[in-house]
């Protein structure tokens, strides 16, 4: 499996104490962890930059955004496609056996056998100079586990499509899902390790208001699983039943306390520590541009409707007036400054509101005829009129600033600026490294589980 990213894992492992989807054959919960089914693969290289202190994919997208992009997960989708084919191929040569009796049955793992392997408290693997217990690696791995029989679940109540542990787990790779599960389980418990020795080499601990958040998390996770009547000892019950120790759940969330404190002592609340220089290298080695526009769009705001030929000459017009007029100032600065005006004033994206002073984005984030057009322009100058399939555009360059925001989250209502994905995406490289060096042996006389051995049909 491609190796994850180490702050989305740390975060995910926070998250799933016992606050993840219900099992809809138990009723208990189940840790929502950093799965390793198909939809939920993380590309460590393609993550940089990315993780849960700057939420992917939920930023405004503004009319320029390309609505082409596909919903579901490519990767995904391939294999969805590729399996229903061979399906179908398998069922017509079969004639009235189905590819699903053919297929490999997607049994369930007997976990209370797996587990009476070793006592929970017995120390079974190294990770760099600690001993890990087997109860602590047992939750991490059944947490990988769980997710992919609820995959299974999903695929053949949706898609019709079975799945089995021997499966690969995407399209083109020989990895199983077994195999993923146990390296999963294995990555992310050296990435456990890897925030604890992170924060011990920068002498990072948590304070007073840091161990008071610890306790207010651990509150709100029992009254999201149980309700305001549930005792610490209900909640502690329930816990056992998934694995979770109370040892290894007071882990868990302070490492998500702890995450974002080494994050705040090494970079500020809003990475204000990191310096200009290193803010704009990260734009710059990931082809960042940035351009303001003034968008008359096509259609009638109200109807929705495309606008008649006479009314899109009408505005066409006045685009070209007001290049005119802007390209005649001749200060870069005073350019500058009088174009934005124009887009607060003049403007028909609902985006501008959000990135008042432009659109700082990378490759593909925006549509080929309006990424193209900012490509081709040097810093301050004015677009020819540009038409898009929202209508028609003129473009200002401006040279990218560190403190430019590039996202804006619905969720938190908060923006996040390219400061902020530099230090997010420096901060990843140094947890990823620390985790790199960390070596995972097995104890003399211990072995991880093959999960193979424990599958009942």
């Amino acid at each position: 499996m491609k190796k994850l990213v180490m702050i989305l894992l740390v975060l995910c492992l926070a998250a799933v104490a016992v606050i993840g989807t219900l099992d809809a054959r138990t009723g208990l919960p189940v840790p929502a962890a950093a799965s390793a089914v198909p939809a939920a693969e993380t590309d460590g290289t393609a993550s940089a930059g990315q993780n849960n202190y700057v939420i992917a994919g939920d930023e405004y997208q503004s009319p320029e955004t390309d609505a082409a992009a596909p919903e579901q997960a490519p990767e995904q989708e391939t294999q969805q496609e590729a399996q229903q084919e061979t399906q179908q191929e398998d069922s017509s040569a079969a004639g009235t056996e189905t590819a699903a009796e053919e297929g490999p049955v997607s049994g369930r793992l007997d976990y209370q056998a797996m587990y009476a392997l070793h006592d929970k408290e017995d120390k079974v693997l190294r990770i760099g100079d600690e001993e890990e217990r087997w109860g602590d690696y047992f939750y991490v791995l059944y947490s990988q586990c769980s997710q992919i029989e609820n995959y299974f679940d999903s695929m053949a109540a949706y898609y019709g499509m079975r799945f089995g542990w021997t499966d690969p787990i995407e399209e083109g790779t020989e990895e199983t899902f077994a195999e993923t599960a146990s390296e999963t389980a294995e990555t992310l418990m050296v990435q456990l390790a890897a925030l604890e020795k992170f924060a011990a080499d920068h002498d990072i601990s948590l304070g007073e208001e840091e161990l008071a958040a610890v306790e207010e998390q651990k509150k709100q996770d029992r009254l999201s699983a149980l309700g305001e009547d549930a005792t610490d000892e209900d909640f502690s019950a329930v816990r056992q039943q998934v694995y979770l120790s109370d040892e290894m759940y007071d882990r868990i969330v302070r490492q998500n306390i702890l995450y974002q404190t080494c994050f705040n002592r090494l970079y500020g609340e809003k990475a204000e520590k990191l310096s200009d220089e290193e803010a704009l290298q990260y734009l710059k080695d990931n082809g960042y541009l940035s351009a303001a526009h003034i968008l008359f769009q096509n259609t009638d705001p109200e109807t929705g409707e495309k606008l008649d030929d006479e009314a899109l000459a009408a505005k066409r017009a006045e685009l070209e007036a007001l290049v005119t007029e802007l390209r005649a100032i001749e200060d870069d600065e005073e350019r500058a400054k009088a174009f934005l005006e124009k887009v607060k004033e003049l403007s028909e994206d609902p985006g501008s509101a959000y990135y008042p002073e432009g659109y700082t984005f990378t490759e593909g984030r925006m549509v080929p005829e309006f990424e193209n057009a900012a490509k081709a322009l040097e810093d301050y100058a004015v677009s020819d009129i540009v038409e898009t399939a929202y209508g028609y555009h003129v473009l200002l360059r401006l040279p990218l600033k560190a403190d430019a925001v590039v996202e804006f989250s619905s969720t938190t209502n908060e923006a996040r600026t390219a400061r902020m994905l530099a230090a997010n995406a420096l901060y990843g490289k140094q947890l990823q490294e620390t985790a790199d060096a960390l070596a995972l042996n097995w104890l003399d006389g211990v072995e991880a589980p093959k999960l193979l051995d424990y599958v009942n049909p």
